[in-house]
This record gives structure tokens, sequence and C-alpha cells, in this order.
């Protein structure tokens, strides 16, 4: 009969929803004015970005009827919107970032866009792929691991890696304002699509692997 100790050999000590990496790097079309430095905030986004989700994964179901009865096959992959919640600074170049990005791809005042396709039909660089990284309580061995993965700020294992292939933001969420909210930091959603998801792993020196 199974018991604690067979219980918490097979947790192998679980994994903790609050150790997590989100990082968002912004098109280089979409600076402009104000906001310089995209590398800065592509960083603020490991710091600023509250919570989010490990995306869903889903896959389309096909019924073929016979005689009564229903072979289910497997269909079209899809992938669902991804949203992600962030903390606004005193500067708002967080949330300027993402209203500019959008703002790239259609204008507020004409129904016109500011980039081009490309020569390889990237839309200019408009997509960006976006990292979500789980994070282990244990620390990577040696450091490798948190050095070439760019985590010099989190010396933690990464336990998996889910990379957010060709993402764009579509809403940027209100920011609700009032007297009587005392005791509180200002947050923000941002929702992407994104074109398909590439899950997998990092090995001893970070390098990732993704599902075949």
């Amino acid at each position: 009969m199974a018991n604690i100790i067979d219980f918490k050999s097979r947790l192998k000590g679980g994994v903790r929803p609050n150790l997590y990496q989100v990082e968002i790097p912004f098109p280089s079309i979409a600076f402009t004015g104000d906001i310089a430095n995209k590398n800065d905030l592509a960083k603020n986004t490991k710091f600023l970005c509250r919570s989010a989700q490990i995306p869903s994964v889903n896959q389309g179901l096909i019924e073929v009827p016979f005689r009564g009865r229903f072979l289910k096959v497997p269909g079209d992959r899809t992938f669902e919107a991804w949203t992600a919640t962030f903390y606004n600074t005193s500067d708002f170049d967080l949330r300027a970032a993402f209203e500019q990005w959008i703002n790239t791809g259609n204008k507020t005042d004409e129904n016109l866009g500011t980039f081009d396709f490309g020569t390889r039909g990237d839309f200019g660089g408009y997509f960006q792929d976006v990292t979500v990284r789980q994070l282990d309580k244990n620390i990577a061995s040696d450091g490798r691991e948190a050095v070439s993965t760019g985590l010099r700020d989190d010396p933690n294992r990464v336990l998996r890696v889910y990379k957010l292939i060709g993402a764009w933001p579509t809403s940027i969420g209100a920011i609700n304002l009032s007297y009587d909210s005392n005791d509180q930091i200002e947050e923000f959603d941002v929702e992407f699509q994104y074109q398909y998801l590439d899950a997998g792993e990092t090995n001893d020196v970070g390098e990732f692997t993704k599902l075949k």
C-alpha cells in the first residue's frame, strides 16, 4: 500500500508556480520618440511580468461517422491567445512600448501600418518570439545553464522552456483609476496571438531542445 514516502518520491519536490521568467523582445520598428532602448525593456519584462501562463496545448478533433458510431482521429493544431499581466512603472515605458507595437501594425488615426513585409515576408520584424521559462527551486549546476540562457539574475535551473513563435500583441487591457484604490500598484494585461508553440527543455549547458 502506498504511503507518504512513496508519494514524496513521485512528486520529486513539485514545481512552484511563482518561479518563472517571461522574456518579450520588442521589434525595432516599434521604437520611436522616447522609447529608445528596446533591450532594457525586454529585460524589464523578466521582472515586471506579474503573472502569465504556460500556454495551453490543443489539437482538433475529426469525427468520422460509421454505422451509428464515430471514429475520432486527430485534427489540426490550434493555438489560443496568451495573456500576461505587467506592473505599470511611473515612466510608463513598458505600457508605451506595447502601445507603440500595436500602433505600428495599425495606426490609431489611419487604417495604415508602418511595417512592410520584408524581403523574407516576415512583416518587417513585427512578429517576435516570446519565451516562458519554468524555473526550479534548485540552482543550476555550476551556473552554466543560468548564464547560457541569459538568466544572470536568476540562477535557478530551467525545468522547461516554451516559445511562442511569431507573437504579437492584439490588446492592452485598461487600467482602472479610482480615488479609493489605496495600497495598490497599477497593472495591465496584454493579450498576444502567435503562430505556433515550441515546447522543450534545456540541457546541462542551457541549449534549447524542442519537441520532435
